[in-house]
């Protein structure tokens, strides 16, 4: 049986997930990055799927629409960012990322890359992989369990 509890999974999981998220915070101020940490992530967030639409970047950073939308006001005030209609949707917005916002996306994953180097310090490279592909599959598992049953599912 699982240990009961600090350290079991979920406690270990969210504890990293924090651990991870106060770094990352203290290493984008210290680079003086001129966008707030919670910027930051959402500036990296749409570079790994630019042109994605507001509530599809709100679900894939779990955060609510409000919230994200609040953050995009910032962040196209500053030139960071464009809004337009999509395509296939005028209701939807596509947010792009503006020359400027491209230019900080490298302070931004430098200051990840000292979190997680330091957060893998110590770690042998093997268990890093090993690591890497749990982490792969625990998101690819949860991923399917997250879309609606299919029509005439019986679940």
């Amino acid at each position: 049986m699982p240990p009961l509890g600090p350290d079991t999974f979920g406690f270990l999981i969210t504890d990293i997930a924090r651990l991870l998220r106060r770094n990352f915070e203290r290493e984008i101020e210290r680079a003086g990055v001129p966008v707030t940490p919670a910027e930051a992530r959402v500036l990296a967030h749409i570079a790994r799927c630019d042109g994605i639409r507001q509530t599809v970047l709100a679900d894939r950073m779990g955060m609510s629409p409000m919230s994200v939308t609040s953050f995009l006001d910032s962040l196209e005030a500053a030139g960071m960012i464009t809004r337009g209609p999509d395509p296939q949707d005028r209701r939807a917005k596509r947010v792009t990322l503006t020359d400027t916002g491209t230019a900080l996306l490298t302070p931004i994953a430098q200051a990840g890359q000292k979190v997680r180097a330091t957060a893998m310090a110590g770690v042998a490279p093997s268990d890093q992989d090993a690591f890497h592909r749990a982490a792969l599959a625990l998101r690819d598992n949860l991923g399917s369990t997250s879309q609606p049953p299919a029509e005439g599912s019986s679940k």
